[in-house]
């Protein structure tokens, strides 16, 4: 679901419908409403259903013992098998024959279930915007599980993921990557497809009234914000408190510490104290940032973009990172984001930024600067566009 841009994937749909309805771009939503994070609709502005003709359709997402027992006897991959469903694919078809569309975007690689209805139900021109290479985000994740069994299981789906989105990549007319290492990656797997590296931009009409400088009203506090669903940010805050948290106690924690987002995990919450904030999800995530001057993004797997740094350079917030979080970010290390790919150097930069408001200002101010360059939701979606044109052969 596109929306509410609550977590990265839906922020990188919605920035990007917003940008391309900024580039007179005619846009129509059909989405899975899956029943594992499951949204009312009827909850959704009634202003952006109309400018996006917004419809979904609910699939039942949820993991079952039963059916992965008998997925092992199959073929297909347990990730992507878990979103094929004939009320979507039928409604599919009805939104394609009853429209004309010179483009189909996919925006998760489990769409590509449809490639097959689309290509029946209409001459447009098909083409994929993954988020992220799916099966090196599980290949990452797979190196830490220690449990035999789902080891074993994990294993098996992963290889079939990767056979999946190896084999679509020739069946597509064009890709749109947000990094150039997914890029080479989608490359790889097919030659004959056009691929174009296009990042993730952000609205900036949404940072109207956004306060800038209450970050550094009171004393630094540091947050991380993220879906803990997703099995890299949990990842992540668990190679946090295991490895970094420990040196920064040491360190007498000179800083405040929020950690924030959906589904948080019980664990998590042992660790509040008067310094440690834990929060479940966040409703109005802007607010909760404008006060928080330094983000955190410990991670250690996944690919794609993370769209929590995109946002972070927007809102000018110091940004403290492993190699594999900053990703796909055209960033400079030292000068508008700080790398930290050990729990001593992480620990390190966040007691420095905290010790030394002038440079987390500097910080901030270089990231603005290279958000307005580099990721504005128009300037990103103007890229979409001259794609599409490129896909389609046309000129207007």
């Amino acid at each position: 679901m596109p929306y509410p841009p609550a977590d990265g994937g839906a922020q990188v749909m919605h920035y990007t419908t917003l940008g391309l309805m900024a580039n007179h771009i005619e846009v129509k939503t059909l989405a899975i409403n899956p029943t594992r994070n499951f949204i009312d609709a009827a909850t959704l502005p009634e202003d952006y259903k109309r400018l996006t003709g917004f419809e979904c359709v609910t699939v039942d997402t949820r993991i079952n013992p039963l059916s992965i027992l008998i997925n092992l006897f199959g073929s297909e991959s347990y990730f992507t098998r878990r979103f094929i469903s004939t009320d979507f694919s039928a409604k599919l078809r009805s939104v394609l024959s009853s429209g004309h569309y010179d483009i189909v975007q996919l925006e998760h690689l489990y769409l590509c279930n449809y490639i097959d209805t689309i290509r029946e139900s209409t001459g447009a021109k098909i083409i994929l915007r993954p988020q992220n290479v799916e099966y090196v985000i599980w290949e990452r994740y797979l190196e830490g599980v220690g449990n035999p069994f789902k080891k074993c299981f994990l294993g098996i789906a992963t290889s079939r993921l990767k056979k999946f989105e190896q084999g679509i990549a020739g069946r597509l007319d064009g890709i749109m990557a947000l990094t150039k290492e997914d890029a080479a990656l989608f490359t790889s797997f097919s030659t004959k497809t056009p691929v174009r590296i296009i990042p993730m931009g952000y609205d900036y009409c949404l940072l109207r009234g956004y306060d800038f400088q209450r970050q550094y009203h009171g004393p630094p506090v540091v947050y991380h914000l993220g879906s803990m669903n997703w099995l890299p940010n949990a990842e992540a805050i668990e190679w946090f408190f295991n490895f970094v948290y420990p040196i920064l106690v040491q360190q007498g924690m000179p800083m405040k510490l929020s950690i924030a987002g959906n589904d948080m995990p019980a664990w998590v919450y042992k660790y509040r104290s008067e310094q440690v904030e834990v929060l479940g999800a966040i409703h109005t995530p802007l607010q909760y940032q404008e006060e928080k001057q330094i983000m955190m993004v410990p991670l250690w797997s996944g690919s794609g973009i993370r769209a929590k740094i995109i946002e972070g350079l927007a809102l000018g917030k110091t940004i403290i990172s492993t190699s594999i979080g900053a990703q796909g970010i055209e960033y400079e290390h030292g000068k508008n984001i700080l790398i930290a790919d050990t729990p001593e150097d992480f620990a390190g930069q966040l007691i420095r930024c905290c010790q030394s408001p002038e440079l987390c200002r500097e910080f901030g101010d270089n990231a603005r600067k290279l958000s307005e360059s580099c990721y504005h939701s128009e300037i990103t979606a103007k890229k979409m566009v001259e794609f599409y044109k490129q896909i389609t052969g046309t000129n207007g």
